[in-house]
């Protein structure tokens, strides 16, 4: 499942970054790399983005990159 499928307070482990180029160097910047635990914090008005907690770090990141980033959710 893809990070945008978790609900508000879930949190996942991720599995797979399939992003490419400059957004894959972002993502990995900000920690969001394969094994990090990561937890939705909230959902935009009209649910185009999403923002994740990692660690200390807060990211927002838009749908489509959302959906390259998949996770297993957490028990």
């Amino acid at each position: 499942m893809s990070v945008f499928g978790l609900k508000v307070g879930q949190c996942g482990r991720i599995t797979a970054v399939k992003a490419r180029g400059g957004v894959a160097a972002r993502l990995s910047a900000l920690g969001i790399v394969c094994g990090a635990e990561v937890t939705a914090l909230a959902f935009s008005l009209f649910n185009s983005s999403i923002l994740l907690g990692v660690g200390y770090t807060r990211v927002a990141v838009r749908r489509a990159v959302a959906q390259c980033i998949e996770v297993e959710v957490c028990k």
